[in-house]
């Protein structure tokens, strides 16, 4: 769409996460395709990607997660990136954290939200045609109430031609958690299903076609709670709503 044409170079590395590399790829390649379509210069680490080392620091492992964080500090330095930009709010929160566990690091770290505002209020880039859709957005905890980031996404969707963004009755810091979050998914399933059918409960009465989050647990979570109680809704990470802008797909009504 933009010819190829530069329009940020900056020393970047894009970290994918463990749920977007195996369990939502859909959500990394459409992070890589918004990047490049909005001419940004990055770098991955690819199969030296491993673990941000998040469950480990949610659940009391510290003396593992200082390692852990470590060897990516280690790994990430090597490419003398000034950048770390990430489309997993639990990643971000993590490496937001790794001064705090193991001193200074080398580099700054981003939310993709974050990165795409910057390109579009900086470079003055529209983002695609218009995709005509009513969505709403859901805050995930790490991204929101962790780290106090609530407008950088929601910009993001309003640049989109076409778009229109309706806010639940929860919202900010008042969203409800998906469910998946501190371990919940793993050890109870059901109550976490249940928990992310209430939220697509409460986007479905604020009439939307698509329920947009920034953290692909969130959307992982989101999709089978729909699939397992049939409710009618879409749910889509943030940059696969880009995307979609970007490619001039229009998927409403």
């Amino acid at each position: 769409m933009f010819g190829g044409m530069l329009l940020v170079r900056a020393d970047i590395l894009y970290w994918a996460g463990c749920m977007a590399s195996y369990r939502v790829k859909e959500s990394a390649k459409a992070t890589v395709r918004v990047l490049r379509a909005l001419g940004v210069e990055f770098t991955m680490l690819g199969e030296e990607e491993g673990c941000c080392g998040s469950v480990l620091l949610r659940t009391g492992q510290r003396e593992a997660a200082k390692k852990i964080a470590r060897e990516n500090v280690r790994r990430i330095s090597r490419r003398n990136v000034e950048v770390v930009v990430t489309s997993c709010a639990g990643c971000f929160r993590t490496f937001r954290e790794y001064p705090e566990i193991i001193g200074n690091i080398p580099f700054e770290t981003l939310h993709i939200s974050q990165l795409i505002e910057d390109v579009l209020s900086e470079c003055g880039v529209e983002l695609g045609g218009e995709v005509r859709l009513k969505v709403t957005y859901h805050d995930p905890c790490h991204l929101g109430r962790h780290l106090g980031i609530y407008e950088a996404p929601r910009r993001v969707i309003k640049a989109i031609p076409g778009v229109t963004l309706v806010e639940m009755a929860k919202s900010r810091d008042e969203a409800y958690c998906c469910g998946a979050g501190g371990g919940v998914r793993s050890a109870l399933t059901d109550l976490s299903l249940a928990i992310a059918a209430e939220r697509l409960k409460q986007a479905i009465s604020v009439g939307v076609d698509v329920l947009v989050t920034a953290c692909p647990f969130c959307v992982k979570n989101l999709r089978d709670a729909a699939d397992r109680y049939g409710l009618d809704v879409r749910v889509l990470d943030l940059p696969e709503l880009v995307w979609e802008a970007l490619r001039g797909v229009t998927s409403g009504p």
